[in-house]
């Protein structure tokens, strides 16, 4: 059996084990695992593609740094998300406060809204619900994106977003409903 193959039937615990053992290879293993699911995240909450692919970036740095917090016998891929999160609300928090310091400088103005392409997409239903996805609170979209996109239980999103259920499942129930009016 190759290298590949025995990393790939390794769960993400398992790999993250060899990692902390000093196997730097299953670092890489899980960077190649997650690459698509944790860009389309990122991208989702940022945007930007470009802004993803930093994001994506800043996570696996983290998960370097922070590889001695991870706490054997816990889930990896919670762990893994919510560090994203955290990158992405930072990254989302240095854009506002760029976007608002430059907001009385000459020749720069704040996006105009939509240009000639989105409003041929806006047509589309897939654009209505883009379109009623961002009018969603950051805390509403994290919880769909995590849901929905990603697959994760309510008791996963609670510790990934380290708020109590009741929370989870209360803005996971209003995000479908605000997103149903807007519809």
């Amino acid at each position: 059996m190759s290298v590949t193959t025995i990393s790939q039937q390794q769960s993400d615990e398992q790999l993250m084990q060899s990692f902390l053992a000093g196997e730097a290879e299953s670092l890489e293993h899980l960077v190649k695992r997650y690459e698509g699911p944790l860009f389309g995240f990122a991208a989702k909450i940022l945007g930007s593609r470009e802004a993803a692919q930093d994001a994506f970036q800043e996570t696996f740095l983290k998960v370097y740094r922070k590889r001695r917090s991870y706490r054997a016998g816990c889930r990896f891929r919670p762990w893994l998300y919510q560090i994203c999160l955290n990158v992405c609300r930072d990254m989302l928090r240095c854009r506002k406060r760029r976007a608002e310091s430059s907001l009385g400088c000459e020749g720069e103005r704040p996006d105009a809204g939509p240009g000639p392409e989105e409003r041929v997409v806006a047509l589309t239903e897939l654009s209505r619900v883009k379109q009623a996805f961002r009018h969603l609170s950051p805390e509403h979209r994290e919880v769909l994106l995590l849901a929905h996109h990603q697959g994760f239980t309510h008791t996963e999103i609670s510790q990934i977003l380290e708020v109590p259920l009741g929370t989870v499942k209360s803005r996971c129930h209003h995000a479908v409903k605000k997103i149903a009016r807007f519809l």
